[in-house]
């Protein structure tokens, strides 16, 4: 049985990300751990970066099912220039859903699709223009079998 979802309703600032870019499309989305484990690998100094969470940000959708993908950490804002092979992506200001879990990182893809396909289209909200994303925030208890993650999924301000 899964676990409800139970999303909160948060109004956030804009941010920006920077980190790694690559395109994918959902029938190969599960190539995205691939991504991370290069970046931490390649020890990315992010001139100016945000001590704190971690940020996995899907952009650029396309009605065939292809988007980008950033690997990255907040700035205050994007250096100039940017550092070879990264790349700045904005996260709107406004009103996201954020569902927080700590749990196996294999159960976020589930929860990202459950996110849509059944908590959106019963709240009554739509969609709005704006990146989704996910927060990895320092936790005491991530690990090998599990870690705190949110997903921030942005949406209008009121259930029409």
């Amino acid at each position: 049985m899964s676990e409800p979802l139970a999303p909160e309703i948060l109004s956030a600032p804009e941010r920006v990300i920077v980190g790694t870019t690559r395109r994918y499309t959902m029938m190969r989305r599960s190539e995205i751990p691939r991504q991370w484990q290069e970046f931490f690998d390649a020890g990315h100094r992010i001139p100016g970066a945000i001590e704190g969470p971690t940020f996995g940000v899907s952009f650029e959708m396309d009605p065939a099912g292809g988007f980008r993908y950033c690997v990255g950490k907040e700035v205050p804002a994007p250096p100039t220039p940017l550092p070879e092979g990264l790349d700045a992506v904005t996260l709107s200001a406004g009103t996201y859903a954020v569902l927080r879990r700590l749990g196996p990182i294999a159960r976020m893809t589930r929860d990202f699709d459950r996110m849509f396909s059944e908590w959106l289209p019963a709240s009554g909200r739509q969609i709005r223009e704006g990146a989704v994303f996910e927060r990895y925030p320092p936790d005491d208890r991530n690990g090998p079998d599990v870690m705190a993650y949110e997903i921030w999924v942005p949406v209008t301000d009121e259930a029409e």
